[in-house]
């Protein structure tokens, strides 16, 4: 193994998101996509919220509540 010319130059890595999974999926007034989601960690509900697609429902949302001081969070809106 070689030894490390820069010693501190990796960044730490940021902690993972608590995402939030769906509970119930459906079709809105428009036709758009509409699904609920429940976080497993904290319990928090969300409402009816629009999705582009079915891959942005089954990979979920970041919970508010989990990720309140994460600055990634503030970085994706």
């Amino acid at each position: 193994m070689r030894p490390d010319l820069f010693p501190g130059s990796k960044p730490p890595r940021a902690k993972p998101r608590v995402m939030m999974h769906f509970t119930d999926i459906g079709t809105g007034m428009g036709g758009e996509l509409i699904a609920t989601f429940e976080c497993r960690k904290c319990g928090h509900e969300s409402g009816w919220l629009i999705c582009q697609n079915n891959t942005d429902v089954k990979r979920g949302e970041p919970c508010p509540k989990c990720n309140a001081d994460s600055p990634q969070e503030a970085s994706d809106a």
